[in-house]
């Protein structure tokens, strides 16, 4: 009888420096309609090349911010959505569980719908989200509300897990991207582990 592994081979980043110049907004709303109150800050769980599950190819650049269920997602960008499933519900540390995530994949494109994304290529990803707001060929514009946070497939804990392909390839490495800081006189930012963050960038501890 013929059984499928969930063994996969661990392939290493091949360019760990790869950098986007495509500059993104943040994908978590600070004003998310959540029963026990948005939260004001989001803490960086793991960033890029964490130890936990973010140092081989596919995950290497991601990030992962602690939010609760249902915390409001963002479009990063103006752009397509490629891909997107709600339909699953298993949770935890299962490894059966990498397979069963729910997500959103953005194309990403200039502000002119005719013209490429500055840079070349750009696709990011939600994963572990709860519902998606959007449908598969869909136009979204940057800060537009496109689904809600969960803890779908294999999370610890309700998280949203971002990441930026060069490509929609299901084997493609990630790229690193940045964040625009909406406040005046701040520079792009990029996330890192044990660290607070809004739209504005990295902020102090919440009490």
């Amino acid at each position: 009888l013929f059984r499928s592994s969930d063994v996969s081979t661990y392939n290493r980043h091949p360019n760990p420096s790869d950098e986007h110049p495509y500059r993104l907004g943040f994908p978590l709303s600070c004003t998310s309609p959540v029963s026990s109150g948005p939260p004001s800050s989001f803490l960086c769980t793991q960033g890029e090349g964490g130890e936990l599950t973010h140092f081989f190819s596919g995950n290497f650049h991601a990030l992962d911010f602690r939010c609760p269920i249902g915390t409001e997602l963002l479009a990063v960008a103006d752009g397509i959505v490629v891909e997107t499933e709600d339909k699953n519900t298993l949770t935890g540390i299962s490894v059966t569980n990498l397979f069963k995530w729910n997500s959103i994949m953005i194309a990403v494109q200039s502000y002119d719908e005719n013209d490429p994304c500055i840079g070349g290529p750009l696709f990011v990803e939600y994963v572990h989200i709860s519902k998606s707001l959007v449908k598969l060929g869909q136009v979204v514009k940057r800060g537009q509300a496109i689904g809600y946070s969960g803890s779908v497939g294999f999370s610890p804990e309700p998280h949203l897990h971002f990441s930026a392909f060069r490509s929609s390839d299901p084997e493609a490495p990630t790229v690193r991207v940045l964040f625009d800081s909406d406040k005046t006189g701040r520079d792009a930012f990029l996330p890192r582990a044990g660290k607070w963050y809004d739209s504005r960038g990295e902020v102090d501890k919440p009490n």
